[in-house]
């Protein structure tokens, strides 16, 4: 008995807790709906659509593209002296800013004639390989080296050698097991399965499947039929396999690198065998290594006279004007090289920008193009450059590929190395071009209009023109036909200021919607209760879930806001 009232007290409490919890809610919501009332009169939403006028005018319009990049310095221009060539004494310090033509350095004087002595040396020994290599002459005469079948011949009489190298990688080709081949589709084929085959000409002729994986290698005799015909292979029943181009199945190139072709002594298709005379050549006076050995008394020669003119001004004098960047005192002991980097010079008139451009736009970009580069910690105001290279190799990241444009412009006192940059090419353009605000411009799929005339009272747009448009850019577009310079076209712009989130920290919605989030209060009369941690929904649907934090409430009914236009 005792436990049975114990349990009815315990249920009168639990009811009496409820009952205050409820009412203590409910005075919650009620004072929390009350401030909302307040703080929506006194700051609530409030929509201003304005009307807005602008006249049709000229002016240029482009379509640019544009990317970012850092400043850096020209390429340093070294400052060599020959090898053996000791300095007498130095005129300039690391960071000095010369002009082309100042002096440098003194040159010691022994130390260049010693110099000479020994490029002497060297030209009159090379002097003498060429005496001994002058005795040694091309080959007039190309063999067939094998037996086989002339099958192409690229050179005639008069052509150059090298010429023809150049253009076909071969002076003619040889068919070394009288074969030629062309490739079709496998089908059911098998290798050494027999076919037919018909040329371009209508002529037949037997062919032999090679192998057969994807496709089929089929095989005919080289006697007669051309490289580059055309072959249809034809099964027994006289169903079309396959149709493919003839190649050598086994080719040789004969080749050479010197002379002029003097004549022709083959035919194609004739059959070759090994020591058969191919090509007479002519003007093949001297070997590869003739000409090589020239090439390097060249090179000795002007380092000869660079010699002669140091000895003669006696001093090291600057080739381009700008700051010196790096500076070698002495020559390495270890140097072996046939000069030896005295100092840099960085030229000082030019600065260089690397901007990355999508790949998309890559092909729009040409050297010579002019380019605008705005500098952000000099201003706002554009430097003029151009174009000067374009890498050819592009950058991918995450599947966006990009190019690298350099640019470059004159240098001012105010540019530094490593400086951000951006840099706008401009593609195309129209220098006088009408155009207007892109705002004033309504756009569907087919067609574009603009109005041209207001309703005072009602604030409702009219005189409704279509329009063809043309460019657009910095907030403008070209108008090619419809309007004329001066016209006005009127447009609306509505201005929003929602302060309907003031609210959104005390949770809930009231009246419908979804309940707070991120512990609101409780809906009433609502769907789903207060998420992550909310109290329970009354007169609704399911309580709080935990974890779904963060997201804006609903407001009353569906949550759907009103529009008020020209005023609160």
């Amino acid at each position: 008995m005792a436990k049975n009232k114990r349990k009815n007290r315990g249920r009168k409490t639990l009811v009496t807790i409820l009952i205050v919890v409820a009412v203590l809610i409910a005075v919650g919501a009620v004072a929390i709906w009350i401030l909302r009332e307040r703080v929506t009169t006194a700051y609530g939403q409030k929509s201003t659509t304005e009307i807005l006028s602008t006249t049709v005018s000229r002016g240029s319009i482009s379509t640019t593209i544009s990317g970012s990049g850092v400043l850096s310095q020209q390429e340093a221009t070294a400052v060599s002296v020959p090898s053996g060539v000791a300095i007498q004494s130095l005129r300039v310090a690391k960071d000095d800013v010369v002009q082309e033509g100042d002096k440098l350095a003194n040159v010691n004087m022994p130390t260049v004639l010693t110099a000479m002595n020994t490029m002497q040396g060297k030209l009159d020994e090379l002097d003498e390989q060429i005496a001994d290599a002058a005795k040694d002459t091309v080959d007039t005469y190309l063999r067939s080296t094998v037996k086989g079948r002339v099958k192409q011949i690229f050179c005639k009489e008069g052509d150059s050698v090298l010429s023809v190298m150049y253009e076909h990688g071969a002076l003619m080709t040889l068919s070394l097991d009288g074969r030629l081949a062309f490739e079709i589709p496998a089908g059911s084929l098998s290798a050494g399965d027999a076919v037919t085959v018909v040329l371009s000409d209508g002529s037949e002729y037997a062919g032999t499947v090679e192998s057969a994986e994807e496709t089929a290698t089929v095989l005919i005799t080289d006697d007669k039929p051309s490289v580059g015909d055309t072959a249809t292979a034809f099964d027994a029943d006289k169903n079309e396999l396959g149709t493919g181009e003839l190649y050598i199945h086994q080719p040789l190139s004969i080749t050479g690198y010197a002379g002029t072709v003097g004549r022709v002594n083959v035919t194609e298709n004739r059959s070759v065998s090994a020591r058969t005379l191919l090509l007479t050549l002519k003007d093949t006076a001297f070997t590869a290594n003739y000409e090589s050995l020239l090439d390097e008394r060249a090179a000795l020669e002007a380092q000869f006279n660079e010699l002669v003119q140091l000895y003669k001004a006696g001093a090291v004098y600057a080739p381009v004007a700008g700051k010196i960047s790096a500076l070698m005192e002495t020559e390495s002991a270890e140097n072996e090289a046939d000069s030896w980097t005295l100092l840099e010079i960085v030229p000082q008139e030019k600065m260089i920008v690397s901007a990355s451009l999508d790949e998309s736009d890559i092909l729009a970009v040409s050297t010579g193009q002019e380019a605008s580069v705005v500098i952000s910690s000099i201003g706002d105001d554009a430097f003029t450059g151009e174009v000067t290279a374009i890498e050819k190799t592009g950058t991918s990241y995450n599947g966006v590929t990009t190019y690298a444009v350099e640019v470059t412009l004159d240098r001012t006192a105010s540019m530094y190395p490593n400086m951000s940059a951006t840099v706008s090419v401009r593609i195309e353009g129209v220098d006088d071009a009408l155009i207007v605000t892109e705002k004033a411009v309504t756009k569907t799929r087919d067609s574009a209009y603009v109005y041209t005339s207001v309703d005072e009272s009602t604030g409702e747009l009219s005189g409704r023109i279509e329009v063809s448009t043309g460019l657009s850019g910095g907030g403008y577009i070209e108008i090619t036909e419809g309007l004329n310079e001066g016209d006005t076209v009127y447009y609306t712009e509505t201005e929003t200021n929602d302060f309907s989130m003031f609210m959104s920290g005390f949770g809930g919605g009231f009246g419908g919607g979804t309940g707070g989030n991120s512990g609101g209060m409780p809906s009433f009369g609502g769907s789903s209760g207060g998420n992550s941690g909310g109290m329970p929904s009354f007169g609704g649907g399911a309580g709080g879930n935990f974890g779904d934090s963060g997201s804006r409430p609903s407001g009353s009914g569906s949550g759907s806001s009103r529009r008020r236009n020209g005023g609160d």
